[in-house]
């Protein structure tokens, strides 16, 4: 089974409209939709909103539902045109810090560097169905922390820092709980606004969420 995790309504809702033989249940709080998309089994999983949230549905995806690979997906922020769909190659949390213990700053302990790389085979899959449906697409790291990202100077700092082309909330999350449990995992987010507007991601939010599901249907075909 392939589970898709995204933190929103907005972000599952069309997913879930094109599942077959739906059935939706509460597990640890989050609502969990299983069936069947374009002929794989699934789990569609609503986070919330942030990493811990997130983390909680990796959790459950991996245990619950003995998930086989997971995609986390949604939108973000990006430095690059609203509407872009980004692959990331590795995630790093940008707020977690333990420097005072001599680690890196991003770096989780227990690994060994702040970036945890997605799965290649899978991204590839994800890559290879862009390709083929002609849609705009990057490759490179997505930054996430737990917060809501609309300052032009805040946006900078965390791509130049992290080497970063998109921010997020949750992904860096996944990867950690995904990566310890050894379950192939990777990352598809589209561009919704530049990270200094908000009203940008009320416009745009609507137009990205039809694209990175576009993105996972093909997937998933």
């Amino acid at each position: 089974m392939i589970a898709v995790i995204a933190a929103m309504d907005n972000e599952v809702e069309l997913l879930k409209q094109a599942a077959e033989k739906a059935k939706t249940e509460t597990v640890a709080g989050m609502e969990c939709m299983t069936g069947r998309i374009n002929g794989k089994e699934v789990v569609v999983i609503k986070s919330g909103i942030g990493k811990a949230a997130a983390a909680g549905a990796a959790a459950v995806a991996v245990s619950a539902f003995k998930a086989s690979a997971v995609i986390n997906t949604g939108l973000c922020a990006g430095a690059c045109k609203i509407g872009t769909i980004i692959v990331a190659d590795r995630c790093v949390q940008y707020d977690f810090d333990m420097t005072a213990d001599g680690l890196k700053l991003g770096q989780v302990a227990g690994f060994d560097s702040p970036y945890i790389e997605t799965d290649s085979a899978l991204s590839a899959e994800l890559l290879r169905s862009l390709k083929e449906s002609g849609a705009e697409y990057i490759v490179g790291t997505i930054a996430s922390g737990d917060r809501f990202i609309a300052d032009k100077a805040v946006m900078k700092g965390i791509c130049d820092g992290f080497n970063a082309v998109g921010a997020e909330m949750e992904s860096g999350a996944v990867a950690q709980v995904c990566a310890r449990a050894k379950v192939p995992f990777a990352v598809l987010r589209c561009v919704s606004d530049g990270g200094d507007s908000v009203v940008d991601f009320y416009e745009f939010s609507q137009m990205a969420c039809k694209r990175f599901t576009a993105a996972v249907l093909d997937f998933l075909r």
